[in-house]
């Protein structure tokens, strides 16, 4: 399976130093699968983009050098994650949706606002904030420092990715699967991303439908609704929502359930699972750093030596005296302090919701409640068969996946 990173970023694959410098892959991986064993294993990585480009192997390679390598993958791999993935693909991804929605559906008090209005609680106001902290363009922006891409650089990964962009293919689950190659006949060992993934968003599906059978009889009523025809026109036009794959009118009940079920997945599941793997993964920051402060062209010859190298040269600098902890509130644009920074922000970013998915019951008084109290007891059989695949996890000494379990996935992007 090849991992071209820069088929999804660029502008010309990389590196790219940022101050002090930071440094910037954008590798191509390619995994093997072993069938007999059920593992996934890293049998290559090419680092640069050119002709003669080395092909690190873990046979061809020191077992400290094999271990730089896959750093700058990591590393790699974080900036994707933190800046397309989770900051575009979810919560910018969300914004003209909810303009959208509030501009037509909620001005009109209309009942699919009643619907929607769990997927856009409290999202703008955090990317308000975002556009001036990890997003902000200013000297010492958290963005640039932190990270290898940086602010400008990582706006552009941004705009390159919505430039492909599709409502339908990149944001539903079984198109956005299928799109990266993992079709029903291919077989990963422990993908619980998908496994509880379809389960969420099949249930989402239902109470989309049941929600739009309740609040239209027919597909006439449907084609018919102006201010549902004004939403499909807010969210696409070009100088509005721009939303390209959403569709430009509504003509049937199917649709408009696919178009609840989509929107809700992403301030769900999606972001959900970008997102509260965060602090575990990348809480000890060498497992995940956001930034490397060194290439691999001056890693030392002697593979004895590496490993001590990478911390005192590559990863981010860690400083925990007593006076910046005291100044800490005030203080996050310092380089020698970038550790403990990325440690405290994931731990900001994975602060558990107090409105999830299975206790809205409040919200559908009105219309919905059947609807929503069917999807609440198959919300439930999904916690059920989760929490107890991760008792037999914790038993066999492996590690849980819980960030899908329901009782954990907020309605809307809120952290």
């Amino acid at each position: 399976f090849p991992l071209p990173m820069n088929d999804a970023s660029g502008p010309d694959g990389g590196p790219a130093p940022q101050v002090h410098p930071k440094f910037f892959y954008a590798p191509i991986v390619v995994f093997t699968y072993d069938y007999d064993k059920d593992e996934l294993d890293v049998f290559g990585i090419q680092l640069e983009r050119t002709d003669d480009a080395r092909v690190y192997t873990k046979n061809t390679c020191g077992e400290n050098e094999w271990l730089a390598v896959k750093c700058q993958v990591i590393a790699a791999d974080s900036n994707m994650h933190e800046w397309v993935s989770h900051l575009g693909n979810t919560h910018l991804t969300m914004e003209p949706h909810i303009i959208a929605i509030y501009n037509t559906l909620r001005q009109a008090r209309h009942p699919l606002y009643t619907f929607l209005r769990q997927t856009t609680r409290d999202t703008l106001l955090l990317n308000w904030g975002a556009r001036l902290s990890l997003a902000s363009f200013e000297p010492k922006a958290f963005g640039d420092y932190q990270s290898s891409a940086g602010v400008g650089q990582f706006m552009q990964l941004i705009e390159k990715m919505w430039s492909r962009y599709s409502f339908f293919e990149k944001t539903c689950l079984p198109n956005e699967l299928v799109s990266q190659g993992f079709t029903e006949d291919v077989q990963i060992p422990a993908y619980l991303y998908r496994e509880d993934g379809m389960k969420l968003w099949n249930a989402i599906g239902g109470f989309a439908t049941d929600f739009v059978d309740k609040v239209f009889d027919s597909d006439e009523a449907v084609a018919s609704d102006e201010v549902v025809q004004e939403w499909a026109k807010e969210t696409t036009d070009p100088d509005k929502g721009a939303v390209k794959g959403f569709p430009t009118s509504f003509e049937d009940k199917e649709t408009v359930a696919k178009v609840l079920q989509t929107i809700m997945w992403m301030a769900s599941g999606l972001h959900a699972a970008v997102n509260f793997p965060q602090y575990d993964e990348f809480a000890y920051v060498p497992n995940k750093p956001w930034h490397l402060r060194a290439d691999l062209s001056t890693i030392p010859k002697d593979d004895a030596e590496i490993r001590e190298w990478m911390f005192e040269n590559m990863f981010p600098h860690i400083n925990t005296d007593d006076d910046w902890l005291r100044k800490s509130t005030n203080t996050l644009v310092t380089d020698e302090h970038a550790a403990i920074d990325s440690l405290a922000m994931v731990h900001l970013l994975t602060t558990p919701s107090e409105s999830c998915l299975d206790n809205l019951s409040d919200r559908f008084e009105r219309v919905g409640r059947e609807a929503y109290d069917k999807f609440l007891k198959n919300l439930n059989v999904i916690s059920e068969e989760i929490e107890a695949r991760n008792e037999e996890a914790e038993k066999a000494n492996k590690a849980p996946y819980n960030y899908l379990n329901p009782s954990n996935v907020p309605s809307s992007i809120d952290i």
